[in-house]
């Protein structure tokens, strides 16, 4: 073979390396473009996980002033309910000395 022959074969061999590198360079920047996709996806998607955990956070905040409202309205309730059933008792008391002076009285 004569060095004209060997430089073209060289030189054929180098445009094949050359475009393979080509190639892989772009296939490369390609994964590395739907990486940055991915990774974008996901942020946006723990971002809106974050965003619906704030507002069950502040559900449950919201439910926890609601029951200790509540609550104190029960208990006012039961403090009625006792007092009630205390002047009941008290007047039905009364009632029964007023019936029992009644009597002595005819």
């Amino acid at each position: 073979r004569d060095t004209q022959d060997l430089d073209e074969e060289g030189g054929e061999k180098q445009g094949l390396l050359d475009r393979e590198r080509r190639e892989e360079l772009i296939q490369v920047d390609q994964d590395l473009q739907f990486s940055e996709a991915l990774i974008h996806e996901r942020e946006q998607g723990i971002k809106d996980i974050e965003r619906s955990v704030h507002d069950v956070n502040e559900i449950f905040r919201d439910l926890a002033v609601l029951i200790s409202e509540q609550g104190n309205t029960l208990n006012d309730i039961e403090d009625q309910v006792v007092s009630t059933s205390h002047h009941a008792d008290t007047a039905a008391s009364e009632l029964k000395k007023a019936a029992a002076n009644q009597k002595r009285a005819r």
